[in-house]
């Protein structure tokens, strides 16, 4: 093959490498969004939309971010018509009852790292989650409720959503709710910090 020829091989390879390159990336940014609207449609969440978040119940902020690691604060679970889910488990509420809680607190802390970031695709990973569930002394099963949050994170963000963890089960949670869950992400420098450096 002359070496001309070979040359323009070359570039048009390239070219279609790029290209494919550039779909998958516009593929993947979009696919979180989706994920998530196909699992708050499952939910019951209205066109699969995020919930409107509820204002801080004392002196403190959903969110703080500290360099790359956005902290949130613990967030109970709210249903799509705004009400907190309530009881103990698993006498007063049952353990699937809890596993959906679970997933509707942490619908919660998806919408704080949206309203904190301004765009989902800025999620680097989520790095650590902590389960707290209200349930009696002799119950042993935390790690399934929680383990449904975990789930839910991971059909979002894909890997992405894979995290360190911690479950314990409490003797009484803040206004009664069954659930809360503590989230830690690590955030993607934003174009602005980058145009900085």
């Amino acid at each position: 093959m002359p070496h001309s020829l070979r040359s323009v091989c070359s570039l048009l390879s390239g070219l279609v490498l790029a290209t494919t390159a550039g779909a998958l990336y516009a593929q993947e940014t979009g696919s979180v969004e989706s994920r998530l609207k196909s699992e708050l449609t499952v939910l019951g969440f209205a066109n699969g939309e995020l919930p409107v978040l509820k204002p801080a119940f004392g002196n403190y902020v959903d969110a703080v971010q500290v360099d790359n690691l956005l902290i949130l604060s613990s967030a109970a679970p709210q249903r799509p018509d705004g009400q907190f889910v309530k009881g103990r488990v698993p006498d007063q509420v049952s353990v699937n009852d809890a596993m959906v809680a679970a997933k509707l607190a942490c619908v919660r802390q998806i919408a704080r790292m949206k309203l904190a970031l301004g765009d989902l695709n800025r999620v680097q990973r989520i790095a650590y989650v902590k389960g707290k569930i209200w349930s009696t002394p002799e119950f042993t099963d935390q790690t399934k409720i929680t383990d449904a949050c975990s789930s839910l994170f991971v059909a979002v963000f894909g890997d992405a959503g894979k995290h360190a963890r911690t479950t314990e089960g409490i003797a009484s949670g803040p206004f009664g709710a069954t659930f809360e869950v503590e989230t830690f992400v690590e955030v993607k420098p934003s174009v602005t910090s980058m145009e900085k450096k």
